[in-house]
């Protein structure tokens, strides 16, 4: 059987012939349509000379009209948002902020329990295991020490609940303004880097958050405990962290007394703002938490760098801190684990700063969009008193807010369009029914057409 082989003039042909219809359709096109310049350029009864200057002439225009667009999308990415004060004052009402309780290790009560675990020992390295196991801060020397006994008791989470006191015990008494309150129902237990801790108006544990309007006098917390304490003064939705800084914390011993005086400047967002992207106004609001952070269902920074260091923990060393959330609790590091969290302390422990701190972990977390300004006014601390057998902490809010910061939507998606339509108008004179109108002579006008243009 002889096969016929198809000559190669024919698809030839038929190729130039549709060039030849496109370019037809083409020159039509642009003969017929409303914006300046395309029908300049392919009319015969220009000369050739002049219509080459005019096309120079158009596209130097295109540039521009690319540049500017160009210009005004950066624009528009970089300046999303605006931000104004309010001083509207009278009807506010303000979140009045968290405050979380975290016990500090008393190294007497730790050398009298640690005899329940060693009763025929007595060792300053067993005791500072026992420290640093129950309060663990990052960091377990002794747990690297030779001094140590491998028969040691391994199960760690056992010691920070033995070594740690409960509610009921570690505090005393709580006043707000005056009115005596059941702490153990103001204070819930939330899982921090420190461990258990205790918190007040904090939006992961509190089901109602409390709040201060100018009809209030006075606004003051007192607390009194029976073990030293460390205190940490945040935003709602944050929780404590190794970073915190240390202006919006306080230490209180056995014996002390501390005031606190801050001020509460909040951040108001105007609806529009959530539908920005965060990487545009540069914030998280609570609700918008990454999937990865399965440990707590709200977003907060301090949250994000919690959940950036376990996630090191893990690719580093394998585990994560026996004090971490219980969501973790299958991968909690044994003897050996503690012994690379120890080595690699100075690295967990700082968070890297492009051109000041090269070293340390890399999180890239926003901050909440939500989060208040807290001021520190001033912070007094007493010397201990060896008859006085608690510790006692005042928060004072130093006066009510007067002023609001108020971050808004300055230009929209449709501001972006609109700049858009207007480069376009005033550089070709077109609008949106000149791209209908392009389409429409090069896809749907009838190829006859065409034809009778010939």
């Amino acid at each position: 059987m002889i096969k016929i082989q198809p000559k190669p003039n024919r698809y030839k042909k038929v190729i130039a012939k549709r060039l030849r219809t496109l370019y037809k359709r083409f020159i039509d096109t642009c003969s017929n349509l409303t914006v300046h310049g395309p029908r300049l350029l392919v009319r015969p009864d220009i000369p050739l000379i002049y219509r080459l200057i005019y096309f120079i002439i158009y596209i130097h225009v295109w540039l521009a009209v690319v540049y500017s667009i160009r210009r005004y999308y950066h624009h528009y990415r970089e300046h999303t948002l605006r931000f104004t004060t309010r001083t509207d004052y009278l009807e506010w009402s303000t979140t009045l902020p968290s405050t979380t309780v975290c016990e500090s290790p008393d190294i007497d009560d730790i050398r009298h329990k640690a005899r329940h675990w060693y009763p025929e020992e007595e060792d300053d390295v067993i005791d500072r295991y026992m420290l640093e196991v129950a309060f663990f801060d990052g960091s377990c020397f002794s747990c690297i020490s030779d001094g140590l006994s491998q028969a040691g008791p391994k199960d760690f989470q056992d010691i920070a609940e033995a070594f740690r006191s409960e509610c009921e015990t570690l505090f005393n008494t709580c006043y707000l303004n005056e009115k005596k309150l059941q702490c153990c129902e103001v204070f819930r237990p939330i899982n921090t880097e420190y461990g258990i801790c205790f918190s007040s108006n904090n939006k992961h544990v509190a089901p109602r958050l409390h709040s201060t309007s100018r009809a209030v006098l006075d606004d003051a917390l007192v607390i009194s405990f029976s073990r030293d304490v460390e205190v940490f003064l945040h935003s709602p939705e944050d929780i404590p962290f190794y970073n915190m800084e240390y202006d919006q914390r306080v230490t209180v011993t056995i014996g002390s007394s501390a005031t606190l005086v801050f001020s509460i400047t909040e951040i108001v967002n105007e609806p529009e703002v959530i539908n920005t992207a965060p990487e545009v106004r540069k914030c998280r609001f609570p609700s918008e938490n990454l999937p990865e952070h399965k440990a707590y269902s709200l977003y907060s920074y301090s949250v994000c760098i919690t959940q950036c260091r376990i996630a090191a923990q893990l690719e580093i060393c394998g585990c994560v801190h026996h004090l971490s959330p219980p969501e973790y609790k299958d991968q909690f590091c044994n003897i050996e684990g503690l012994k690379c969290l120890t080595i690699n302390h100075d690295k967990f422990r700082k968070l890297r700063v492009p051109g000041l701190n090269e070293t340390g972990l890399d999180c890239e977390c926003l901050p909440s969009c939500t989060e208040p300004d807290f001021n520190i006014i001033s912070k007094e601390l007493s010397e201990p008193q060896r008859d006085v057998l608690e510790s006692r902490l005042k928060l004072v809010l130093n006066n009510k807010p007067y002023e609001r910061v108020t971050r808004q939507v300055s230009r929209t998606p449709l501001d972006l369009v609109v700049a858009m339509g207007n480069c376009i108008g005033l550089f070709f004179g077109g609008s949106f029914l000149s791209v209908i109108e392009i389409f429409y002579y090069l896809c749907f006008k009838k190829w006859s057409y065409t034809n009778s243009f010939s």
